[in-house]
């Protein structure tokens, strides 16, 4: 084998030698093997065996053109076959010039500086970057050989959107080459904006160049140029793209020949040696000539706020929050939600806008302060502005990587030490003045006798308003935390203790969410530091949490009781409410996926929908509350329209409390369900108390809308009228048809709209409820639901589902003419005779067996996928052969993808022998009706599956289980997905 190896090496290609998974692929060894044969030999590695002639070649090309960019010299070697990325080029041109002897004092210097820039024994004024470590890695790099390049460093453009710090790494770099040698420390440091000028090139060009006496109107003495200030030093030219092309062009004459003629002049008169630093956040070939970026051989890129790791966001928003802190001396105590938001908004302006809207909340949060006499300045999701807040919209998608960084609420010291994040571009630096107004302008108001909710919204839409006006007038012009981090915060003694809660809490509910243990740890650590310093906890809800969460407190207690015994610590009930809590949120992962009661402001003039705002921001639900403002000028029958309209888009499938200013508005809910089945509650009172308490008791999944009912009438039964409409009569109730199919409510309605035109009269004596499996992580619960609710004499599904005392019906049946017949029948007889009994509950450990899993397959057509999995299970005796026709016909009736890249076809039962689910991931994605499908999910199943399928595809909408199309083989899917599926059990 060595001598394999030995001849494989003399063969190859020099330009590109053979990594050792290349030569492990030629001699089907392990990469491991092939490694330790070549070290055996004492060969040295394929960047090693390179290197020698990629640095005689990088420096011919660097002698025989010295202005050429990097990018260039790369480009010039990829041509002549070596096949190398810049930032290679850019490491081996700086040790080319660390190893020049063409200037050895220099040389020294450089090796000197070059040597600090590595070493560990002084501060790095790069550090001060958030990413110096990480995404700006690479961009320091090319800054520091840019400023040591000899003899004055590489002139450098620096690219990127606004905001992104490229004027804070043009100080960086000027500090650097201070600090290196490379300049003397009294050098010069320059900073022109050309956007300051842009509208007189002629002061612009004066500005930067100089000029002598008579060289224009107005001009009668010499004045000396930027550019001859910065002799010596670094001239930083910001918004470089709004220099003409005669200032351009004269730049030329100093970069080539290191002089330059002020205006008037008619030749070089002004040597001058210094190192050209410029940004713009436009395309360089937008605005700057070819023949002038050419002569700029270094160009830096730096990216946008969106494109950097979620750790460094994390870092800079911290940093931000300690500057605040400093400026106003006060602490600031930042909600987790504020973090959250913070964390996820698109950020268009990056940096600078990041600290902006910092700003505008903490200067709400001061106001709040001064009207509520707090002790800190308090920073809630209300007080930030919207556009942040719509940040919390996509926490679904990101909820798992957020929660890395953001373990709870945060409370910054006006002493914390930590390095401040300069903003790079001015236009978003916040006038220090902005809280002083804020606490006048407050006490101002208050003295004329203006309420504080008042001033709340006066002073707090002055000072956006402020902010947004002195913007437009400037432009004018971790890594994760791990355990060890974990114990540094709280101790090994609380960690500990955590743990046995967490093992106690999975003995009753499962696995509980990993991150669970970092925040129930802080909290444990605040709450123990609390008892002992005798402060007492308050739970104003803790008979709301023993109502609504009664598991979760039975476990609580238990926790209570083994502190107790172990540890000596003696929970008060209050704090066992929110220890329940958090082992709510540890295992219910698909809480923000179940469906809840909506909640409908209705109001005459503008309340409705400033009621609804506050709530909204208040509580954090992102538009839970929807409001209608009523407007006296329109038509009755125009208002029922627009309520039904806007009910119809609020329903979740469980019906819709609803909130109007006078009782007799109170018929509207009457109306809603009359025209669209969706069940109400009317409260007669408007207002933000009442309003805050029905939103939050709606947003829990666990609540039904008369669980939510009887808790207000309870607690806020004083002057409060309410009015039911539901579905169901009072005596008997209304005979109600379920239409369920597994893809989604609006396959169910299409079905429920054939039935209606085959059966005349149907919805005078039938209400007829659709529902989607795939819309609710748990149909069987949400079923029983309904069952408590409504008088259900028939389900109507395409999958066969076994309810006790209700009358199945076989989708695909009835929609055939003898199957409608069929149920028409059954309808007008009212009939039960058909109740089908349960048989033994198949497992989800049946269903799913891993010679009905196949991974890549290769068929680009949905027709072949379908057929060879059908045949597959035919061939297995799962289903009969009529099986693959059923699939193509339901397919031609309602389509089965999903959102996500998911696809689950099936047949009625009829045809399945044994009870099977089939998975295959494509090697290609497949168009399947309106969606690419890269993932397929075959069920064939019959009525014993109900309990199985539900809370399988209960998984099958979740992010995770698109995870399964990265897994190589049928036994790691199969245990991904009986694992994931235990935890939605």
């Amino acid at each position: 084998m060595k001598e394999k190896l030995k001849k494989l090496i003399q063969k190859e290609d020099g330009k590109n030698p053979l990594t050792d998974t290349e030569i492990a692929q030629k001699l089907k060894i392990r990469r491991e093997e092939a490694t330790m044969i070549r070290n055996s030999l004492e060969i040295p590695d394929s960047r090693e065996r390179r290197k020698v002639d990629l640095l005689k070649k990088i420096e011919l090309l660097m002698r025989k053109a010295p202005n050429r960019t990097m990018v260039d010299v790369t480009r010039s070697l990829n041509a002549s076959g070596y096949e190398v990325s810049r930032c290679t080029v850019v490491r081996y041109a700086e040790e080319i010039r660390q190893n020049s002897r063409n200037d050895q004092k220099q040389g020294q210097v450089v090796s000197t500086a070059f040597e600090k820039s590595q070493g560990a024994s002084e501060p790095d004024v790069f550090s001060k970057l958030v990413g110096h470590s990480r995404s700006l890695k690479g961009i320091i790099q090319l800054a520091k050989a840019a400023v040591l390049y000899p003899p004055h460093g590489l002139h450098t453009i620096i690219t990127g959107p606004t905001g992104v710090g490229k004027s804070e790494l043009a100080e960086c770099m000027y500090e650097f080459a201070v600090e290196s040698g490379v300049f003397e420390k009294n050098s010069p440091f320059v900073v022109f904006n050309a956007a300051d000028y842009a509208e007189n090139q002629q002061l612009l060009l004066s500005q930067l160049f100089g000029h002598i006496k008579g060289a224009f109107t107005g001009a009668d003495m010499d004045k000396m140029g930027l550019v001859e200030k910065a002799d010596g030093g670094i001239l930083f030219i910001d918004e470089i793209h709004r220099l003409p092309h005669e200032g351009q062009e004269i730049l030329f004459q100093l970069i080539d020949k290191g002089k330059v003629r002020r205006l008037g002049e008619t030749k070089l008169s002004t040597s001058i040696k210094v190192m050209l630093i410029s940004a713009t956040s436009e395309p360089l070939e937008s605005y700057l000539l070819t023949t002038f970026k050419r002569r700029i051989p270094m160009v830096i890129e730096i990216p946008d706020l969106t494109s950097r790791p979620l750790v460094e966001r994390h870092h800079i928003i911290n940093n931000f929050f300690v500057n605040e802190a400093h400026r106003i001396g006060i602490a600031i105590l930042v909600k987790a939600d504020v973090y959250k938001a913070l964390m996820l908004y698109k950020c268009h302006g990056n940096l600078g806008q990041l600290r902006s809207d910092i700003q505008v909340a903490c200067a709400r949060g001061l106001l709040n302060k001064l009207a509520k006499q707090q002790d800190n300045v308090v920073v809630n999701i209300s007080e930030v502005s919207e556009h942040v807040m719509k940040g919390l919209i996509d926490i679904r998608n990101h909820r798992d990587k957020v929660e890395k960084y953001v373990l709870g609420d945060v409370k910054i010291s006006p002493d914390a030490n930590v390095h401040e994040i300069r903003t790079n571009d001015s236009i978003y630096q916040f006038p220090e003045e902005i809280y002083r107004y804020t606490e006048e302008r407050y006490l101002s108001l208050l003295s004329e006798g203006i309420e504080v909710e008042a001033i709340n919204r006066i002073v707090g839409g002055e000072v956006e308003i402020q902010i947004q006006q002195y913007i437009k007038s400037m432009k004018t012009y971790t890594g994760d935390m791990d355990l060890r981090e974990l114990v540094s915060v709280v101790g090994k003694q609380i960690l500990l203790l955590t743990e046995d809660i967490i093992n106690i809490a999975e003995k009753r509910f499962g696995k509980l969410d990993g991150s669970l243990k970092f925040s129930l740890a802080i909290h444990l650590k605040a709450t123990i530091s609390r008892l002992k310093e005798g402060k007492k906890i308050q739970n104003n809800n803790l008979k709301e949490i023993i109502n609504n969460y009664p598991q979760e407190f039975t476990a609580a207690r238990e926790i209570s009781d083994y502190l107790e015994q172990t540890y000596s610590i003696c929970l008060p009930e209050e704090e066992l409410g929110f220890i329940a809590i958090y082992l709510n949120s540890g295992y219910r992962k698909n809480f923000y996926h179940v469906p809840k009661v909506g909640v409908f402001i209705i109001a005459h003039g503008r309340v409705a929908s400033a009621v609804a705002e506050v709530v909204n921001k208040l509580l954090g639900v992102m538009n839970h509350v929807k409001a209608l403002d009523m407007h006296l000028d329109k038509s009755p029958q125009e208002t029922i329209r627009d309520v039904i309209k806007m009910a119809e888009e609020i329903d979740e499938g469980r019906g819709i409390i609803i909130l109007v200013d006078m009782g007799s508005l109170a018929y509207l809910g009457e109306f809603i369900t009359k025209e669209t089945g969706i069940e109400t509650r009317t409260l007669t009172r408007v207002d933000t108390v009442l309003a805050i308490e029905v939103t939050r008791r709606a947003t829990l999944p666990d609540l039904s809308i008369d669980d939510i009912m009887a808790s207000i009438r309870y607690e806020l039964s004083g002057g409060l009228e309410y009015k039911e409409a539901s579905v169901d009569t009072a005596n008997g109730k209304k005979p109600t048809i379920l239409i369920i199919c597994v893809t989604g409510s609006g396959t169910a309605k299409i079905i429920r709209n054939k039935i209606v035109d085959a059966i005349p009269g149907i919805e005078l004596k039938f209400h007829i409820e659709t529902k989607g499996i795939i819309e609710f992580p748990k149909m069987d619960i949400e079923i029983s639901r309904i069952k408590k609710r409504k008088n259900i004499i028939a389900i109507v599904s395409t999958i066969h589902l076994v309810v006790t005392d209700i009358h199945f019906v076989n989708a695909q049946e009835v929609l055939k003419n003898e199957g409608m017949k069929k149920f028409k029948d059954f309808i007008m007889m009212k009939s039960n005779s058909s109740k089908d009994q349960p048989l033994p509950a198949s497992t989800l450990d049946n269903l799913i067996q891993e010679k009905n899993i196949y991974v890549n397959l290769p068929y680009d057509h949905k027709k072949d996928a379908l057929t060879y999995l059908c045949k597959e299970l035919i061939k297995g005796k799962a289903v009969k052969d009529e099986y693959l026709d059923g699939v193509f016909s339901r397919e031609e009736l309602f389509t089965t993808e999903l959102e996500g890249g998911v696809a689950i076809p099936h047949s009625d039962e009829t045809s399945v022998l044994e009870s099977s689910i089939a998975i295959a991931t494509l090697k290609n994605p497949i168009l399947w009706e309106n969606k690419y499908v890269n993932i397929i999910v075959m069920l064939a199943v019959d009525k014993n599956c109900f309990t199985a399928l539900s809370t399988m595809l209960g998984y099958i909408i979740t992010e995770d289980f698109k995870k399964i199309a990265q897994l190589t083989s049928a036994k790691d899917i199969k245990e991904a997905i009986m694992d994931a599926c235990k935890e939605h059990i």
